[in-house]
């Protein structure tokens, strides 16, 4: 080993040392020696499970070359089985180190060669007659006063593989230049502990804003030398894939910096956070006074994918912190939203909600959302209920159910669409009651007075299950009496016709007036095509169909011919484009497919065939042994 290896060597520490390969992947380091399978049995390799799995072999183990034995060097964090691999140290890059150099690197001096003599950049711009144009920059001087240090507000160092702070007369350089800094973005580098962060919260104290994602620095040390607040200047923290693994150090967080206003966790682990009181600081308070009432000044909690299951034991620990008003919790393993009545002083000030890719199967969850006193946004799909019904239908039954949201999934709700979608809660629960009880053949009494309608609709035993019913009932009343008298005589498709534009967008058919249909919501996308083909004479299995409701920025696919216009979303007034399939772009998808799938397959074999081969090595082994012994 030369001197550099054995350098090398001595700066990785398993489980914690960050490093980079020379294509910039980032990984773990979690084992240091020789490899079993090496040529050179003596040769040192570091053994590292990368960010990206995809980007390894093996699950750090490997056959031996001397015994044809399987030997685990390492195992992973990860359920992925490919995500280790084994790297020479001379092909290891360690880092570099946060010093002013590195910050000036990535300015531009005052004094430097302008890029843009006379505005004109040194690059030009093909038209389409052929010629040459030339590209303006207008502004260069301007923009670099911007980027001389001393006015510099906000500094970016994302993925410069970062992994020290400079330390002594380095560190007073920084302390000296830039005591003015108010924001830094340190993501993607290879720090790898809190002292780090800490550090540089210290050489820049004036930051309010700090971004410190993607750098593996787990939980605080319970001896590590902080005083609570210490960094009390900090608003904004962006811990997002830092290996969070307790609950606690997000606690500890309040108590370092207490005036953050936004914190980022996501990717955290923290399903072992439970709804109980410390017993050293809370041995007599009441089960209610034992949810947590610190982060007194936070606004917005991220902590998506963080492994939560349980609203109750865990979300509700959030419920108290006094100015919350954005609570992400997005691809967590959520079952249920559980708001008792008797708790509705939880999250009195959050106004933005965010569960999407939960585990959500229940519209019931989604209405106890009502409760939250000040909801008024709302991210809600990718997950079991919205999968079962579709997006347009998902949407529809959840604007009706929430009167209280004005946005839903980054789009505002306009009055039309919350009109459409509560017609569309009414009639949808009035075909369930025809579904459930048939009709009396005395029409006149059953049709008499909307009384009667809620009668029925409370002797069905249907109130807990739609709890705005009778209310919707009641607000529009006066439109949804031809509702009710079409339901009543099971006529029930002219009140689900939308009127549609129907447009052709194939090359062959394009100059064709569109054609203008009225037809029932229940229509399935499959009798669509059969129409479009006799108006536009494009086969069936040639087409691809959109659809484009009023307002929206982009055309939507109607991409499964057994589902219908409604479970889509498609309203009145919506628009049909009629498209012609790419055969041979459907072709090159296949084959890259297949060849994909093959290589799979292939991959899978050889890794069979090697376990298979281990296996009766192993036999073997047991065998020679038995023999052994009983000779």
């Amino acid at each position: 080993m030369t001197n550099g290896t054995q350098d090398i060597a001595s700066y990785l520490i398993p489980n914690k040392t960050r490093i980079r390969d020379s294509d910039g992947f980032i990984a773990t380091v979690r084992y240091v020696g020789p490899v079993a399978s090496a040529k050179k049995s003596e040769e040192i390799y570091a053994g590292v499970e990368w960010d990206d799995p995809t980007r390894g072999k093996h699950d750090g183990s490997v056959i031996c070359r001397k015994t044809n034995q399987l030997v685990r060097h390492f195992s992973l964090s990860n359920s992925c089985q490919t995500g280790g691999s084994f790297l020479k140290l001379s092909k290891i890059d360690i880092g570099v180190e946060l010093n002013l150099k590195l910050i000036q690197s990535r300015y531009v001096d005052s004094d430097a060669p302008l890029v843009a003599p006379n505005n004109i950049l040194p690059y030009c711009a093909r038209t389409s007659s052929g010629r040459d144009k030339p590209i303006e920059f207008l502004g260069e001087m301007q923009v670099r006063k911007k980027q001389q240090l001393e006015y510099l507000n906000d500094i970016s160092l994302r993925g410069l593989g970062i992994s020290s702070i400079a330390r002594g007369s380095e560190r007073e350089l920084l302390v000296k230049t830039f005591e003015h800094l108010k924001e830094l973005d340190v993501a993607g580098n290879l720090l790898s502990d809190w002292n780090s962060l800490f550090e540089l919260l210290r050489i820049f104290p004036q930051l309010i804003w700090l971004s410190f994602a993607s750098n593996k620095i787990n939980d605080i040390p319970s001896d590590l030398p902080v005083g609570n607040g210490e960094f009390s200047c900090l608003r904004v923290l962006n811990l997002n894939k830092c290996s969070i693994g307790s609950f606690s150090t997000i606690i500890s967080l309040d108590k370092l910096c207490p005036n953050l206003e936004e914190l980022c966790v996501a990717y955290s682990d923290l399903s072992g956070m439970e709804l109980e009181h410390d017993n050293d600081e809370m041995e007599d308070t009441s089960q209610n006074e034992s949810i947590v009432t610190e982060f007194k000044h936070l606004r917005l909690f991220d902590c998506s994918n963080c492994q939560l299951t349980s609203w109750s034991n865990q979300v509700r620990r959030f419920s108290n912190w006094p100015k919350l008003e954005t609570l992400i919790l997005d691809d967590n393993m959520l079952t249920s939203v559980e708001i008792e009545v008797e708790a509705q002083q939880d999250f009195q000030t959050l106004r933005n909600l965010q569960i999407a890719g939960t585990l959500i199967s229940s519209w019931q969850d989604i209405e106890s959302l009502s409760k939250l006193p000040n909801l008024n946004t709302l991210r809600f799909r990718k997950c079991p209920l919205t999968d079962k019904i579709g997006t347009g239908e998902a949407r529809a039954g959840t604007i009706a159910r929430l009167p209280c949201i004005e946005n839903l999934n980054a789009s505002k709700i306009t009055p039309k669409e919350r009109l459409e979608a509560e017609r569309r809660y009414v009639s949808s629960v009035s075909r369930e009651m025809l579904s459930m009880q048939p009709m009396s053949m005395d029409k006149e009494k059953e049709m008499d007075t909307e009384l009667t309608l809620m009668e029925r609709f409370k002797k069905l035993g249907l109130v807990e299950k739609y709890p705005r019913f009778e209310e919707l009932v009641e607000k529009h009343k006066e439109s949804m009496l031809v509702a009710h008298s079409n339901l009543m005589t099971n006529s029930t498709i002219s009140h689900t016709a939308i009127n549609l534009t129907i447009r052709s967008m194939a090359a062959e058919s394009c100059t064709i007036e569109p054609i203008k249909k009225h037809l029932p919501s229940s229509i399935k996308v499959g009798r669509l095509k059969t129409m479009c083909s006799r108006a536009f004479g494009l086969d069936v299995e040639l087409q691809i169909l959109y659809f484009r409701n009023e307002g929206d920025a982009f055309p939507n696919e109607l991409d499964d011919d057994e589902n219908t216009l409604a479970y889509y979303g498609v309203r009145d007034g919506s628009e049909i484009l009629m498209n012609e399939i790419d055969v041979k772009a459907q072709e090159d998808e296949a084959n890259k497919k297949e060849k994909l799938r093959n290589q799979m397959i292939e991959e899978q074999e050889r890794h069979s065939n090697a376990l298979h081969a281990v296996r009766q090595s192993e036999i073997r082994a047991q065998i020679s042994a038995a023999v052994e012994h009983g000779s």
